[in-house]
């Protein structure tokens, strides 16, 4: 069964990657509330309950993920962690539906059910989130090119699961519950996404013999990873636009009857659906230099302004208002998903303290939104001062947009700092080669292979020390090396050491930054 799927997997190389849109898919079926709310819910109160407690449960795990991210890319190399995600999410979808109306709310106390409630919504956050770790590893492997192509084709499932499971004939289990399909969805589609993100462990294993056991190299020691000051200036703005979208967002979900966000959700799947096509259609014909996120970006925080100041107008009540409120974070969640996979493969930094970071705050952020859109921005809303809080909205949004974190700073988080990388455009211009070849750019700096024999002869390195040093330095891990030279993984090893040992270095980190120095020096 394993070498059946494994020659799947080799055929449509693209379906682990089908595990982001099952994910996401989830997550517009769960926060929408189509799949598991019952006829007795009046407003979104228990809509944004789960919101809340899953995405602060999913960024607790996210940020804390990034204090062991050695362990955890280790536990990412293991079926076994991707797979449990997936369960502790489902359980947590399943005490949901068990303890809701018409079920044991019959039985059971008030407090009882609502404290299973909490649980259940804990227990989604905590394994979407180590399902969401391994497929943003996934995506951090591809080139960049192909992770806008992946990335809008999950947008795009996300809209055919949602109108799969809202046109499916209604049957409910129990008169008056959420649907036989609702709840199909709501508890099966996490698992099903740890299950298609395990399928890249059969092409790995594949490429392994069985007598050997691999052990888990980083590219970096995470311990001494300096991201670029921009990097952390992406972090704080997504947090406040994740913080100022939801806020509004959550507003009209939580005091607007059921029938309302349903109808608001369908006709923003629609608008979804369009957006992604269009990123396809980018992916696809446009040349790297003219595909600028840049003024994406630009284009995203101007439209926030601009509907903030609209909301101080119209009221945040306003559903069309909302609809497009709604849209503009799902493109952002878009966007900031391929520069978060951009970084890791630009710069070879652990997917985990990436997307711990990056997309942690996002979730942080939408969570402390949500939570001041339910509880302070309905005071607000009737004060004689909403004017004020609405300008303070704008400014932090424009100064965090147009100053802290402008265009020009996404040029500087992907400006090439060493031989090694490949600018954004670089990259973005290769197209769909058969292979993701890293080496390539590099191969075109003289200087890089200058140093490269520079340090060779200075450490008197045999000539296969010295390919195995340079794929070192250029990111590669043992397994990798071995397949391109064509060796065993036991001789990497032992070139390996010998390599360290020759140089006087102790881990790949220093050897990388030793091979930096050399570039630097050459003429």
């Amino acid at each position: 069964m394993k070498t059946f799927l494994g020659k799947v997997v080799k055929i449509y190389p693209v379906l682990p990657y089908v595990a982001l849109g099952l994910w996401l898919s989830w997550c517009y079926i769960a926060y929408c509330g189509i799949a598991w709310l019952s006829a007795s819910e009046t407003n979104g109160e228990n809509i944004s309950t789960l919101y809340i407690v899953s995405s602060i449960s999913f960024a607790v795990v996210f940020l804390a993920a990034t204090f062991f991210a050695p362990r955890l890319r280790k536990a990412l190399s293991h079926p076994r962690f991707t797979v449990t995600g997936g369960v502790i999410a489902s359980l947590g979808c399943a005490i949901i539906i068990v303890i809701g109306p018409y079920y044991l709310s019959l039985v059971w106390p008030f407090e009882v059910i609502r404290f299973l409630f909490y649980v259940g919504c804990a227990l989604t956050g905590i394994g979407t989130a180590l399902l969401a770790l391994k497929i943003g590893e996934l995506y951090g492997g591809l080139s960049p090119r192909k992770v806008i192509l992946y990335v809008a084709f999950s947008h795009i499932t996300v809209a055919v699961i949602y109108y799969i499971v809202i046109g499916t004939p209604v049957w409910q289990p129990i008169t008056g519950g959420p649907s036989f399909m609702g709840i199909l969805s709501f508890i099966g589609l996490p698992l099903l996404a740890s299950l298609f993100a395990v399928l890249s462990f059969l092409v790995s294993r594949e490429n392994t013999s069985s007598n050997t056991q691999l052990e888990d190299t980083p590219v970096y020691e995470e311990s001494r990873v300096k991201f670029p000051r921009s990097f952390w200036k992406l972090v704080v703005v997504t947090f406040v636009f994740s913080f100022t979208v939801f806020a509004l967002r959550s507003a009209l979900i939580t005091f607007s009857p059921v029938d309302v966000t349903f109808e608001l959700s369908s006709l923003v799947m629609l608008l979804r659906m369009v957006v992604s096509l269009a990123f396809v259609l980018a992916a696809i014909g446009i040349n790297g230099e003219r595909f600028s996120f840049g003024k994406i970006y630009s284009v995203i925080m101007a439209f926030v302004v601009i509907l903030i100041a609209v909301c101080s107008i119209v009221g945040v009540m306003h559903v069309v208002w909302a609809q497009f409120i709604t849209l503009i974070s799902y493109v952002y969640e878009l966007v900031l998903w391929c520069l978060l996979a951009f970084i890791v493969y630009q710069k070879r930094i652990s997917a985990v303290l990436v997307f711990g970071f990056g997309y942690g705050a996002f979730m942080l952020g939408g969570a402390i939104g949500w939570l001041a859109g339910v509880h302070v921005l309905p005071d607000l809303i009737v004060s004689p001062y909403s004017f004020v809080a609405y300008f303070a909205l704008m400014a932090l949004v424009l100064v965090c947009a147009f100053i802290l974190f402008s265009e020009k700073e996404i040029d500087n988080l992907f400006r090439p700092h060493s031989a090694r990388e490949a600018s954004l455009d670089t990259l973005l211009g290769k197209g769909f080669p058969e292979e993701d070849k890293r080496e390539a750019p590099s191969k075109k700096q003289g200087k890089f292979a200058a140093a490269i024999e520079e340090i060779a002869s200075r450490g008197d390195l045999s000539q296969r020390e010295t390919d195995v040093m340079r794929c070192l330095a250029m990111g590669y891990e043992t397994l990798a090396i071995a397949k391109k030279l064509n060796v065993s993984w036991n001789t990497v090893r032992t070139h390996t050491r010998n390599v360290y040992a020759k140089l006087d270095v102790h881990s790949k980190q220093e050897l990388i930054e030793l091979v930096d120095e050399a570039t630097h020096r050459v003429p």
